[in-house]
């Protein structure tokens, strides 16, 4: 059982007003399906689950996995609902390129007969789940494999293997499963702006011992250098209304139009602007949710793209990118109970940095070989240019007095879960768990820069329409999601 921890309430800011939501974007169009569903469930003992294995199911090495999760759970045979329609992604450029599973070669004509179903996101334990027709496989309604995918029949997918469920309410979006710690994965019919195939490396285990683990992935090649310093140069025009100015912590109405700058924060000492209209930042938004799988863009889930730029000596405080659910009476914030609020965040890693400047994950433990060798040398190469001493003496240059909330950061970025930076890579991780609740784990800072400057972005995705961006009711956001991004598919 996860353990409880007390909230943090000190958010990040907010963007600015937005360009026309209703602007033209690349929406995929649904194809209209219904079917009911019967599920007749039947237990065995787990000796005869261990037997079908036996039988059946493909070698790990089959699946390049070194480890597979032990079915603890009942065998249900799925009998007897009707037919659904097949859908296939578009071509190369289109929205749900890459979106769907491909064939694949079977023993039978009929297709795969039996699965491992997990809940969205992979966490906890999977039921073997088999299939005597098409339309067993059917009522199970949407679900994915291992890249994301969504499988549309028997014939997507090998005997035994791993399935996640979809997301069974407005408001709940697919996750990304964990699988196994230091698994990287092609994310299929994504791209960077450069051609190279985006990559998500999986960082934490929500089901690892402690029960306590946030969901992050480290994504290679997110964005392109030209596209990182076009950020950076729009974060410094004349002409960006929103153009680098002193961060704020930020409340919900910092950039609203009923608004503001809200007061400097002494805890967020970083310079930030926001790009909220160029091609570039939509560009990446875009592609930010097709990283989440999302079923379409919507303008009114994203904040503007905030650009940050810290120098030497400055940082942010650890804190949480979600508000709490009594931030205000005028929207709900709850996405358990059908509000909005923000359910991932991609950093955006706009440069490299010589020294500092990691992404701290305090609750966590610090990251192993075990967990991704290349951000582990990464790390060890900051740390080989400071013991105690020398750390002590780049503190004491970027003026950072000793007992500081500063100095105090320093010494978690050395002693817990920190991801380094590098130009064009970003990070992943969700604030939301897969059923909407508020993910207190997910409590995050910015390491202080004790050599070079940082560059970076924020891009905060929410599970519905952001505050003063509903169009009908802000009390019931999720009931305002189109139909390709509102839950239970079908």
């Amino acid at each position: 059982m996860a353990k409880k921890r007390k909230a943090t309430t000190n958010n990040n800011g907010n963007s600015p007003p937005y360009p026309d939501p209703n602007a033209e974007t690349d929406q995929p169009k649904k194809k209209k399906t219904a079917f009911s569903v019967w599920v007749v469930a039947a237990s065995i003992p787990g000796i005869m689950v261990a037997f079908l294995v036996g039988l059946g199911f493909p070698d790990l090495d089959e699946q390049n996995y070194n480890s597979f999760p032990s079915p603890t759970s009942k065998l249900t045979t799925v009998n007897k609902a009707p037919r659904k329609m097949l859908e296939k992604g578009g071509p190369p450029g289109s929205w749900t390129y890459g979106y769907y599973a491909d064939e694949v070669s079977s023993s039978s004509e009929d297709g795969a007969s039996r699965a491992w179903l997990y809940p969205n996101g992979g966490d906890g334990n999977p039921k073997y789940v088999s299939f005597n027709s098409d339309d067993d496989f059917y009522s199970l309604g949407r679900v994915y494999n291992d890249h994301g995918q969504i499988v549309s029949s028997r014939h997507h997918f090998q005997d035994g293997a791993s399935l996640y469920s979809g997301p069974t309410e407005p408001g709940q979006h697919f996750q990304w499963p964990s699988i196994k710690v230091g698994l990287k994965r092609v994310v299929p019919g994504l791209s960077g702006d450069d051609g190279k195939p985006v990559e998500i490396e999986t960082l934490t285990d929500p089901n690892d011992d402690d029960g306590f683990s946030p969901r992050i992935f480290y994504v290679h090649n997110f964005l392109s250098t030209k596209e990182a310093d076009e950020l950076i140069r729009i974060s410094m025009a004349e002409d960006n209304p929103y153009k680098m100015a002193q961060s704020t912590a930020g409340s919900h109405k910092s950039w609203d139009k009923e608004g503001g700058r809200d007061a400097v924060s002494s805890t967020r000492t970083s310079m930030n602007a926001f790009d909220i209209s160029s091609s570039t930042a939509l560009a990446i938004k875009k592609r930010g949710f097709r990283l989440l799988r999302l079923g379409e863009y919507q303008e009114s889930l994203a904040d503007g793209i905030q650009i940050l730029r810290y120098e030497l000596g400055q940082a942010y405080i650890a804190h949480d990118d979600f508000f709490p659910v009594r931030q205000s009476a005028d929207h709900n914030w709850n996405p358990e109970r059908g509000g909005s609020n923000r359910m991932a965040t991609i950093f955006l890693y706009l440069s490299d940095v010589d020294v500092g400047g990691q992404t701290v994950f305090p609750k966590l433990k610090r990251l192993t070989n075990n967990t991704s060798a290349d951000l582990v040398e990464r790390l060890s190469q900051i740390d080989a240019n400071r013991g105690d001493a020398k750390l002590q003496d780049l503190a004491s240059k970027a003026r950072i007095t000793r007992g500081s909330w500063e100095d105090q950061l320093i010494r978690q970025c050395q002693t817990k879960f920190a991801v380094p930076p590098r130009k064009g890579d970003a990070i992943l991780f969700y604030s939301q768990k897969p059923n909407g609740k508020l993910d207190h784990a997910s409590l995050h800072g910015a390491c202080p820069i004790l050599s070079g400057t940082k560059w970076g972005a924020n891009l905060w995705v929410w599970n519905a329409c952001r505050y003063s961006l509903c169009k009908v009711d802000p009390h019931h956001p999720a009931a305002e999601l189109p139909p390709n991004m509102k839950a239970p598919f079908h």
